[in-house]
């Protein structure tokens, strides 16, 4: 088997990139989406379309602006008791 990558965009740091994986004959047997994580680099994320691979960067964006607004919140209460 063999594994083909290639560079589709970058979306907010985060590395988009298509993955095609051959079997032996040739044929593609499986198309994938994934997300690099801009910090590491590391695969945060394997999807079937582009399109869920950029939701998955918009959610996790959101998701650490909200735990980000956490975190200045209960800071600044600490800081007023």
């Amino acid at each position: 088997m063999r594994k083909v990558r290639t560079f589709l965009e970058r979306m907010l740091g985060y590395t988009l990139e298509r993955t095609e994986t051959y079997n032996d004959a040739g044929m593609p047997t499986l198309i994938r989406f994934e997300v690099r994580c801009p910090h590491t680099g590391f695969v945060i994320s394997s999807s079937p379309t582009l399109a869920a691979a950029r939701q998955c960067v918009i959610a996790r964006e959101m998701s650490m602006g909200v735990a980000a607004q956490n975190d200045g919140s209960s800071a600044s209460e600490t800081r007023a008791a």
